[in-house]
């Protein structure tokens, strides 16, 4: 990481933990901390939690299915 990115990554995340995205935020860290592989996530991974990033925060829900639509699909 540059120098400096990290004070400007730390104002990024408090300012998302006030935010709408709050949750989000807490359940993609907790996420991040489960794994202990030093690579989280492949490049497809990181293209695909970008391409969901970027249609939810658009206003696309296109892609993305309600939990009671999820939990019936599969039976839970």
């Amino acid at each position: 990481m540059e120098p400096g990115n990290l004070e400007n990554l730390i104002e990024k995340v408090k300012t998302i933990a006030q935010g709408p995205h709050a949750d989000l935020l807490e359940k993609f860290v907790d996420l991040l901390f489960e794994h202990e592989e030093p690579e989280y996530f492949s490049p497809e991974d990181l293209a695909a939690i970008e391409e969901g990033m970027q249609a939810s925060l658009s206003g696309d829900r296109s892609q993305f299915i309600s939990l009671e639509e999820y939990e019936r699909k599969h039976g839970l």
